[in-house]
């Protein structure tokens, strides 16, 4: 009794582990085909694009054919460390460009709420929203609120916005970002900017940080 025991249970064992094996080579195959069409696009691009341009950099970045404004829209709770020094980074890499960034805030967050409008005071860049509910909600409930600041905005200015960036509080951005968005939207309606990880020296951690 006690063989027939062990075997079935070492038979049990041998097909999970044979279920868990095929269920993972089946996962796997879709992240294997992604990258042998990365590696197929990386190869064809090397060969015949960048054989014959020079690789595109946000110093040879053009203009966009087709400008506009762009709204950036940044929900923030208990954001306070970082909210102030994100904005002053963003206004001072961006410059005159032509855009308007949308902060969300809840009206039980005041340390937030002061923190973006010392940044914002005098300021038509920045224009702060405060949630008529206590937070934390959800970013869906903060982005609505944004949403319709900006409906307002184009209303009551008689104009429309280029385009919707969505920003989180705690990353900083690059120079080129705009003029890189409005270049990419162009070909497609969600271009995305990817996010770079940077070390920082002084606490030994890594920083997340928007690049162009």
């Amino acid at each position: 009794m006690g063989d027939i025991l062990v075997a079935g249970l070492a038979l049990l064992h041998h097909e999970i582990l044979l279920f868990a094996a095929v269920g993972l080579a089946i996962g796997g195959v879709d992240d294997f085909l992604i990258d042998l069409l990365f590696l197929a696009r990386k190869a064809w691009r090397d060969l015949f694009i960048y054989g014959r341009h020079d690789r595109m950099t946000t110093a040879t970045l053009p203009p966009s054919p087709n400008p506009g404004r762009i709204a950036i829209f940044v929900p923030a709770w208990r954001e306070a460390d970082v909210i102030g020094p994100m904005l002053r980074h963003a206004l001072g890499r961006w410059g005159d460009a032509d855009y308007r960034i949308f902060v969300g805030a809840y009206p039980n967050d005041p340390a937030t709420i002061d923190a973006i409008a010392a940044v914002a005071q005098g300021d038509p860049r920045i224009l702060l929203g405060i949630t008529p509910h206590p937070g934390p909600t959800t970013k869906a409930d903060c982005l609505n609120l944004l949403w319709q600041a900006m409906l307002d905005e184009e209303t009551r200015e008689g104009f429309r916005y280029k385009a919707i960036v969505l920003h989180d509080a705690d990353n900083l951005v690059s120079v080129a970002y705009i003029s890189l968005m409005l270049l990419r939207i162009r070909k497609t309606l969600c271009p995305t900017i990817p996010s770079l990880l940077t070390y920082m020296p002084a606490t030994h951690l890594l920083g997340n940080a928007k690049i162009a």
